[in-house]
């Protein structure tokens, strides 16, 4: 619980430092909404501490936080990217920089890491080219694909590391006020594959690390795996909400599979929040 908190803590930072030097850009049409928002959550995940891994993280966290939505720059909105800044606006076509957070964990408490550094906060910073595949509005089910380049840097207090690239090709399939209810719902599908020094982080075991039961590996870049998500957004009252989802891993065919660090080929997590509006600004902004 301690790191988790100290996780929250330091993505936080990092994200509004980084935020903090976006500029101001024309808007699209979008819904009206409140410019700034400050939200309480009671926020729960369990999820595989890294792709393949056999052990999980189970986090849970009281979440005091802002939501900005500016007219580039939103921060807040969507528990599974933390930030985002709006670089380019079409019609079929967006051109955005998203940020997006994995917890650490502490490698005394994964067997099969005992021994080697913790695995620290790690912050996903890119560009997402967003392409609309149907002429439909999300009431009627959008259909998007999204191509994602991130560059990830890990947090070890305030000492920061790169990791190396991430791509990730994205379909995602969102259906609002499901049948005339007040549920939204999300089908995202996503492949991840990284470089080396990404894939080092997280299955390479250095000369030093190697024991008779871990033995050394050369991590290569390439193919990490993939994400399935089913996501549910429930608004329970003007100022109550309920987030949640539930995700299917599938590591089968992964490059660094002989890694003694992968173990498992498939991973389920869950992941949810109820979500209190304290307070509003009387000043609008919209939505992305």
């Amino acid at each position: 619980m301690r790191r988790s908190r100290s996780n929250f803590k330091a993505a936080l930072t990092a994200v509004i430092l980084v935020t903090s030097q976006s500029a101001a850009a024309q808007p699209p049409a979008a819904e009206e909404l409140p410019l700034w928002e400050f939200r309480f959550a009671a926020f729960g995940r369990y999820s595989p501490v890294y792709p393949g891994a056999a052990d999980h993280n189970f986090t849970l966290l009281p979440l005091p936080y802002p939501v900005y939505r500016g007219s580039r720059l939103h921060f807040g909105d969507d528990l599974d990217e933390i930030a985002e800044g709006r670089v380019f606006a079409g019609s079929r076509v967006n051109l955005d920089i998203n940020f997006n957070v994995n917890f650490g964990a502490d490698s005394e408490d994964i067997p099969v890491r005992q021994g080697m550094p913790d695995l620290d906060l790690l912050l996903e910073i890119g560009p997402e080219l967003e392409i609309k595949l149907n002429s439909r509005p999300a009431v009627e089910g959008e259909l998007l694909l999204a191509l994602q380049l991130r560059a990830a840097v890990s947090f070890d207090g305030s000492n920061a590391s790169g990791r190396g690239i991430l791509f990730n090709p994205e379909l995602e399939y969102r259906l609002d006020q499901a049948f005339g209810t007040r549920n939204d719902w999300t089908l995202r599908w996503k492949s991840v594959w990284a470089s080396e020094d990404y894939a080092d982080y997280y299955y390479e075991v250095a000369p030093q690390f190697a024991t008779m039961e871990r033995p050394g590996f050369d991590a290569s870049s390439g193919y990490i795996g993939s994400e399935f998500r089913v996501g549910f957004v429930r608004q329970l009252s003007a100022r109550l909400k309920f987030d949640g989802s539930a995700r299917l891993w599938i590591n089968h065919g992964a490059k660094n599979r002989q890694s003694p660090l992968f173990q498992d080929d498939y991973g389920l997590g869950v992941q949810g929040a109820f979500i209190w509006t304290l307070g509003t600004s009387e000043r609008r902004g919209k939505s992305l």
